[in-house]
């Protein structure tokens, strides 16, 4: 194919730091500027230190406006300069600030395709935000306004099409994990980092709200000395967790280890992941879990997690909030016999970096050509 029939692709993003979002932004991007795109990425904020992860022949923008609102101008100006073929959104926030001048730009770029892919379960964090009914208002009056709208699970989906109408525009694309990166990350552990003469339970995740930790260590509260629990993560309940964990008396049982770079090396000598989140967008945590065989114990909640465990196979779920239920079923999972080849070869089969960005290219293609 010439250079001159190269399809642009323009991504927004609001900055390049460590996040799900931004590492699955940079990871998309990698892909396509290596199936004859010819990639820009829009950043507001500083570049971030997932800039070194960008492919060379992706061109940067930088706005240096960390305010999506006071650097909006000076984006969709730079949008009409590049003049691209798919526009693609990559977090949240940042599309819905995007939404309200899709038509107005579709009147200066007619052939654009505005593509926007969600990150959360829109109805519950708009619970937990300071105005929830002036976000769903804005959600429901503006996201329409996008071509496509790409949901990481079928919970997801159905968040927005059953409470703000968006019924025909969705497709439902899960995220990817890299299991070679995390397979040689692996290989690198030298030393023993959980105790063997304990059955150890695992948890990877910020130390927020949401992730609903006090769960986590009630249903300690409930296992006996046997068990013990791990918890890789930092946050600002950092302390307000040390101190349940010590009136709970579990204290000795809970290791916080705080943020750690190969959270792999945890991974691979763990019994049984553990998940209470309130709610997730899809977690690739599980994913990462999966690929290196550990079995997964976790709540029910919205955010694809009953998407990713197939119960009795790669492990099980129960209801939110029942710890009693958890603690449970944590002890029948001790003697229930899980097949870790299985385990990681349907992982593999799901969501391997092929499989799940080869669907990104088909729905890009397809809007494309539609023109």
């Amino acid at each position: 194919m010439d250079v001159k029939e190269k399809k642009r692709l323009v991504a927004i993003i609001h900055g390049l730091h460590i996040g799900g979002a931004q590492k699955m932004m940079v990871t998309i991007l990698n892909y396509f500027v290596n199936e004859n795109f010819e990639v820009h990425l829009i950043v507001f904020a500083s570049k971030g230190i997932l800039t070194a992860e960008l492919e060379e022949n992706i061109t940067l923008h930088e706005l240096n406006c960390p305010s999506i609102a006071k650097g909006m101008g000076k984006c969709l100006r730079l949008v009409y300069k590049l003049k691209p073929d798919l526009l693609f959104s990559g977090i949240g926030h940042l599309n819905l600030a995007l939404a309200p001048f899709i038509p107005l730009m579709k009147l200066f770029l007619p052939k654009v395709k505005w593509i926007a892919r969600e990150t959360n379960i829109v109805s519950l964090q708009n619970k937990d935000s300071k105005y929830p009914k002036i976000f769903d208002w804005l959600y429901k009056k503006f996201y329409k306004n996008y071509d496509k709208i790409i949901a990481q699970s079928i919970d997801m989906k159905q968040d927005l099409a059953n409470n703000y109408g968006l019924l025909n525009n969705i497709e439902v694309i899960n995220n990817p994990v890299n299991i070679k990166k995390i397979e040689s990350l692996v290989n690198k552990k030298e030393t023993t980092l959980l105790n063997p003469e304990k059955i150890n339970l695992l948890s990877v995740a910020g130390l927020r709200k949401e992730k609903c930790h006090d769960l986590m260590l009630q249903v300690i509260s409930l296992l006996d000395d046997k068990y013990h629990l791990t918890i890789v993560g930092e946050g600002e309940l950092r302390l307000d967790l040390l101190a349940l964990a010590k009136s709970l008396g579990v204290e000795k049982r809970i290791s916080f280890v705080g943020y750690q770079a190969n959270p792999y090396e945890y991974m691979e000598e763990a019994n049984f992941f553990l998940l209470t989140s309130q709610r997730e967008g899809f977690p690739n945590v599980l994913l990462e879990a999966n690929s290196i065989g550990l079995p997964i114990i976790a709540f029910a909640s919205l955010g694809g997690i009953c998407e990713i465990i197939d119960e009795g196979i790669n492990g099980f779920t129960v209801t939110f909030g029942e710890v009693e239920l958890m603690a449970q079923k944590i002890e029948e999972s001790r003697l229930f016999i899980f097949d870790k080849k299985r385990i990681k070869e349907m992982t593999k089969e799901r969501y391997a970096y092929s499989t799940i960005l080869k669907k990104y290219e088909q729905l890009f293609k397809k809007l494309e050509a539609r023109k």
